[in-house]
């Protein structure tokens, strides 16, 4: 066989180079690819024999193979089982379900059908009767006009009475859709009725109202009126009881397109209710009836004439009117409660006494009165035209005006419209970056205002300011954040964070503070057992760890640039535990509390330094 395979590709070749017909190269990879098949044939045939050799001489060969045969065969036979188990429940189910769903659905279907049937029935008979009366005259053509009429009334005639009984079951499904309909169309049109409230008063309808809040409002007004007229009668000596002046009015819901205002109403229920009522006008303050005229229209002039000076009807800005709530209201009212005009005016130009205001010591100035007072320099000179100037001094029991009586509710406020243009401030944004060297502040953006328009309502009473209120804010133009970024490079090549500017207590386990900052004294003393760690109140880096050489000097000490023109100073520490140069973190320990240095007793000295200027402790810390 190999002889045969070796003699092949040369017999090949001297064929081919006779022939002329295929190249050396195509023949020499046809042989390659020959030789490389037949030497993996040849290796897996022989890897099959030495396996095959290797299990026949294992002990129990024969009988591993028998058991490994019948796992096998025991196996298969279990799934073969199994999915004839499986495809006999699954059709007995799909069986069970379709007897289920027939014995649902026939029902069902039986039911369509004679729905449909005695639906149409009636249409199919009485299409096929008229097709038949049609036919008549081609079936009848000896008869005359007369005897094909009879003939087709009698067929008529004889269909009506056989399938009147189609016609009744076919209505017995109609019926009810028609009902069904018609009800709908009830509900519908009642739907899109509009309902309000029938106000009635003794049985009396008197008009109609919007909603029930319109009637509460109009009873509220009845009941004002009643009350007005009862209070007028009292005063002048009348007796009467709550009892005669007892009206009540009722609603209920009606349909009406014609509704009432609230006063229009009120004057409808004191019509129906009594026959001493005539037209007046009512006079409302902050909501309460006080008055009622029968000079309207003068005390509508009257009020005209006081704001009059006030207004300004080119200025759009501007608008004016009485600091209380006065409201004029015509309408229908109880003869007994109408007040004379005289009384009326009177009464609204009472006046309250002005306030004043008495020195209580020589020497004290003008605008130190003006303070006191509750008012400015310039209003208190306004009634006071002795004085001259702010630093005039005045003596103890001057009296000083600091209000002019005024008419209470008569007084008008006049509120203007103001706009402002306003700066909005930029914000100063900080990173930090260790390109640059610790505390090194570098801006990479300036900041930039912005502007916004302020528009507020500027309410003024007796030319004085009283509110100011803030309508609308429009933003102009944004602000621009300041870019800063703060150098963290120490040269030890060590990274250091600045400080946030919010400060640890340096002596958590601290007992209490001796003494804060004086003119005699720098710094905060803060006492504690000896050992107790001091902790570094912000980040930054230890300037100073070491020896105070000084006579009154702070024995071992330490100072931290926190890079954001902050310093700390530690003092009297028994051990310090960073070094000069050293990056350290808020709250990470420093030292620990001593004696050492011009100290007597263990505690930590500790001071702020603000760009160079000594800041006390106890501004942060007002509390330890």
């Amino acid at each position: 066989m190999k002889q045969h395979i070796d003699e092949t590709p040369q017999k090949n070749t001297e064929e081919s180079a006779r022939s002329g017909k295929y190249s050396d190269s195509r023949n020499d990879r046809q042989v390659r690819t020959t030789l490389r098949r037949w030497h993996r044939h040849q290796k897996k045939e022989a890897r099959r024999d030495r396996l095959s050799q290797m299990l026949q001489g294992l002990p129990y060969a024969t009988a591993i193979g028998d058991a490994l045969y019948m796992v096998g065969f025991w196996a298969e036979y279990a799934v073969v089982c199994a999915g004839r188990t499986t495809l006999r429940v699954t059709v007995a189910v799909a069986s069970h379900v379709g007897a289920l769903l027939f014995l649902i659905l026939r029902p069902l279907g039986i039911g369509l059908v004679v729905f449909l049937e005695d639906l149409f029935q009636p249409f199919i008979r009485l299409s096929s009767g008229l097709r038949h009366i049609k036919a008549l005259p081609q079936q009848h053509p000896e008869e005359d006009a007369r005897q094909i009429r009879a003939e087709k009334f009698q067929y008529f005639k004889r269909g009506t009475k056989l399938y009147l009984p189609l016609v009744w079951n076919a209505f017995s499904y109609v019926l009810p859709v028609a009902a069904l309909a018609g009800l709908v169309w009830v509900v519908q049109g009642q739907l899109s009725e509009t309902y309000h409230l029938e106000v009635r008063v003794n049985g009396e309808t008197v008009g109609f109202v919007e909603s029930e809040q319109v009637f509460d409002s109009a009873r509220e007004d009845v009941q004002s009126r009643i009350n007005s007229a009862l209070a007028s009668m009292r005063d002048a000596g009348v007796e009467t009881t709550q009892e005669q002046w007892d009206i009540t009015p009722t609603y209920t819901l009606a349909v009406s397109d014609n509704v009432m205002t609230e006063s229009e109403v009120a004057d409808a229920i004191m019509r129906a209710s009594s026959d001493e009522i005539g037209d007046g006008t009512a006079v409302y303050v902050d909501g309460s009836l006080r008055f009622v005229t029968t000079e309207g229209d003068h005390l509508r002039s009257y009020l005209d004439a006081i704001k009059s000076p006030y207004e300004d009807a080119f200025d759009e800005n501007r608008t004016v009117d009485f600091v209380h709530d006065i409201r004029l209201v015509d309408g229908v009212y109880f003869l007994s409660s109408i007040v004379p005009y005289d009384t009326v005016l009177s009464t609204l130009n009472e006046t309250t006494p002005g306030t004043t205001y008495t020195v209580p010591e020589d020497g004290q100035t003008a605008q130190e009165a003006a303070e006191a007072a509750g008012t400015d320099f310039a209003t208190l000179q306004s009634m006071n035209p002795a004085l001259q100037t702010e630093e005039d001094e005045l003596t103890a029991g001057t009296v000083l005006t600091t209000s002019q009586p005024t008419a209470e509710l008569l007084q008008v406020k006049v509120v203007e419209r103001q706009s402002v243009v306003e700066e909005i401030p930029y914000e100063t944004v900080e990173t930090e970056s260790d390109e640059y060297d610790f505390g090194k502040r570098v801006t990479v953006q300036e900041g930039q205002n912005g502007q916004q328009e302020v528009v507020s309502n500027v309410t003024y009473i007796g030319g004085n300011v009283v509110d100011v209120s803030i309508v609308q804010i429009n933003v102009i133009q944004e602000p621009v954040d300041e870019q800063i970024v703060v150098g963290t490079h120490l040269s030890n090549g060590m990274v250091a964070h600045t400080g946030s500017g919010t400060f640890y207590w340096p002596v958590p386990n601290y007992k209490y503070v001796s003494r804060w900052m004086s003119s005699g004294h720098k710094g905060a003393d803060i006492v504690a057992p000896y050992g107790t760690p001091i902790i570094a109140a912000d980040s930054g880096v230890v300037e100073v760890a070491g020896w105070h050489n000084h006579p009154y000097g702070y024995g071992n000490y330490v100072i931290i640039d926190h890079g954001n023109g902050w310093e700390t100073l530690y003092g009297h520490m028994s051990s310090i535990a960073v070094t000069a140069g050293q990056a350290v973190e808020a709250g990470q320990v420093i030292g620990y509390v001593g004696n050492t240095g011009y100290s007597f007793g263990n505690h930590c000295h500790f001071e702020m330094y603000y760009n160079n200027t000594l800041v006390s402790a106890q501004q942060f810390f007002p509390n330890m």
